[in-house]
């Protein structure tokens, strides 16, 4: 077989900007000054590091975290079950990121790194250690840590001796270095064509790699087999095994995301796959072992998702050019019938997700409803399956004028350690690009709740009322990415706020304990004089309520700042008005209107300095302590 590779730019409605390279092993690599941030994909190359560690004895894969770390400890005495394996497939148990400063705007910053002890120490699990797999960034970072403390080295040093030099990648490694090489990084866009500055991850050991897709995909060559420039033949088999055997749970290896498809595994190929994302810059390794063959697709705009069906069809060039053809079938119609069978109206009852509480109910026994408990409701209808499954409609089933959903999305009901959840398969078809089938536990069922009539009664006061973002540094993305949160509670279901459960008048914790159950977090309210805080204990986040945010002085001609202290100001409800702003190096300002939408910020590239003000909306003014913003209006 000839090898080739295949560099492509493109551009198109999902992806603003795309970089692939299809890399089989003996290829010429072409090189690029095009540098993007490859996100969670760089969890493969902190369990790369650990990985040679272990294979020169100075780490045990079963070992206790703490063995490494002593100093690592949690709120929840079980942490001391935590194990180096545990934090590579994502079973620690870890709620999931602690997130701080981690995402940031054209900055760097250790901070991530030299708190992420700290903040753990004062958090719980959410499960046993090695229960069930649950993403989490968090354990990819002890992962950065034990890499340093074990190697003597930085990490940014460790990755660039270890494994950047081994396999001659110039354009690869952490902001601390990467970022300086490359002439050139990738634009990266908001709101379709709004130029901002780049964004970076400095949790490095989750997130934080930079590179080039040539580069990614020379990565990728290191774990074929027979391949030793990294890894043994042992410890790449040990990656590339599926943690936990259950259909339905994460199908985890060491570090990557998935190490078996249907398809591929159809037509006697092992696929492995890690996809990563940062707020505009995605990226998908997508690497067969046996065939020889790499493939990176990066990308600005989009998602990893689409960077994966990229690479798929990518895969399946290169694997059609060996013989080998992968057949990516439609999924076939549900038989459906008319009557839900009498055993299942015990499931009816209040069930939860990431996204907040949903009811199930099955109307006159002929199909199942979940209707969302948001703010604005949403309900889908499932008509159940001769196959023992319930598939959802588009349209209305009890009209008759209801057809099956193209993703053919199908859940059953199954019991884990006592508690019921509901599963889901889906099936995307996006037609000659390949097809994409997931498996996951979809919601948790719930009890009803009994709560004090004094602490139901402090958060329904709550309920509706905005926090925003106090304690970030000027540069932290979520200023841009989510500025508030807003609390919701459930007349119909006391003892329920949004997709938490009330402990008391100041305290709200995750119950979701299920396969797949990433980012949790608990929330506690504090006070200093007559402003009210939120704290998002583990993601190490304060939030300022609504009402202590003033009105924009008319006469304001200056804002003094203050680190990780956001000066937030009400924009009044008038024809809307303009500032004209010098900011300083170290500070920044985002403008919202009345959605929490920005309409503008100073990372915006080429905007300049003259700024409308959308009535009724807000303004947000970050900076260090001792500078100050100059405004004229």
């Amino acid at each position: 077989m000839k090898f080739r590779t295949i560099t492509a730019v493109l551009a198109a409605m999902l992806l603003t900007a795309s970089m692939a390279a299809v890399l089989p092993v003996g290829a010429e690599e072409k090189a690029s000054d095009t540098l993007s941030c490859a996100g969670s994909v760089s969890k493969i190359f902190v369990t790369t590091a650990v990985m040679q560690l272990v294979e020169e004895g100075r780490v045990e894969l079963d070992a206790p975290v703490t063995e490494y770390l002593p100093e690592f400890t949690m709120a929840d005495p079980r942490y001391r079950d935590i194990t180096v394996r545990m934090l590579m497939d994502h079973t620690s148990g870890i709620l999931g990121t602690t997130e701080g400063d981690f995402m940031i705007f054209d900055d760097r910053d250790m901070q991530p790194h030299d708190t992420m002890l700290p903040e753990l120490s004062t958090q719980r699990l959410k499960a046993d250690p090695g229960d069930f797999a649950a993403y989490c960034n968090d354990g990819f970072e002890l992962l950065e840590l034990i890499t340093e403390r074990v190697s003597g080295e930085s990490y940014t040093d460790y990755v660039e001796r270890h494994i950047c030099q081994p396999l001659h990648m110039e354009q690869t490694g952490t902001p601390w270095n990467a970022a300086f090489r490359a002439p050139e990084q990738v634009p990266t866009f908001q709101r379709g064509s709004v130029r901002f500055a780049p964004d970076y991850c400095m949790d490095l050991g989750s997130g934080g790699i930079l590179t080039t897709a040539p580069e990614l995909c020379t990565f990728g060559t290191a774990f074929f087999k027979g391949d030793h420039t990294l890894l043994s033949e042992q410890s790449k088999t040990a990656m590339a095994t599926r943690s936990k055997p259950a259909e339905y749970e994460d199908g985890y290896g060491l570090g990557w995301d998935t190490v078996s498809y249907e398809d591929y595994d159809n037509a006697g190929v092992q696929v492995l796959s890690k996809g990563g994302d940062v707020l505009q810059q995605h990226a998908e390794l997508l690497v067969a072992p046996d065939e020889a063959v790499s493939v990176a697709v990066l990308s600005s705009g989009g998602s990893s998702m689409y960077n994966e069906l990229m690479a798929m069809a990518l895969m399946d060039i290169a694997l059609g050019e060996q013989g080998i053809t992968v057949g990516h079938p439609q999924a076939e119609t549900a038989e459906t019938l008319d009557t839900v069978p009498e055993d299942y109206l015990q499931y009816e009852g209040l069930y939860l997700d990431g996204g907040g509480l949903s009811l199930v109910t099955f109307p006159e026994g002929r199909y199942m409803e979940i209707t969302t408990l948001a703010e604005r409701p949403e309900t889908k209808q499932y008509l159940y399956t001769q196959d023992d499954r319930f598939v959802l409609m588009e349209g209305d089933v009890a009209s008759g004028k209801a057809v099956q959903d193209k993703n053919r999305t199908l859940l059953h009901f199954a019991k884990r350690a006592g508690t019921d959840y509901l599963l889901s398969d889906v099936y995307y078809d996006f037609g000659r690009t390949g097809n994409f089938r997931g498996k996951a536990y979809s919601m948790q069922r719930m009890e009803e709740k009994t709560v004090s009539a004094d602490a139901q009664a402090a958060w329904d006061a709550r309920s509706g009322k905005k926090y925003y973002l106090l304690s970030g540094k000027y540069s932290n993305c979520e200023y841009y990415e989510m500025p508030s949160l807003k609390i919701r509670t459930y007349p119909e279901f006391p003892g329920y706020a949004s997709d938490l459960t009330i402990v008391d008048a100041d305290h709200l914790t995750s119950e979701l304990c299920m396969p797949g159950g990433r980012d949790l977090h608990d929330i506690a309210m504090y006070r200093e004089g007559d402003t009210e805080f939120l704290d998002l204990t583990n993601h190490a986040l304060t939030y300022i309520s609504e009402d202590a945010i003033e009105e924009l002085p008319q006469d304001l001609t200056e804002v003094a700042l203050h680190t990780k202290q956001a000066v937030w100001y009400r924009i009044p409800e008038r024809p809307d008005g303009e500032l004209t702003l010098e900011i300083p190096a170290h500070a920044a300002v985002y403008v919202y209107d009345t959605y929490d939408r920005v309409t503008y910020s100073s990372y915006m590239l080429d905007y300049g300095n003259d700024v409308p003000l959308p009535s009724g909306g807000k303004i947000v003014f970050l900076g260090e302590e001792g500078e100050s913003i100059k405004v004229a209006q």
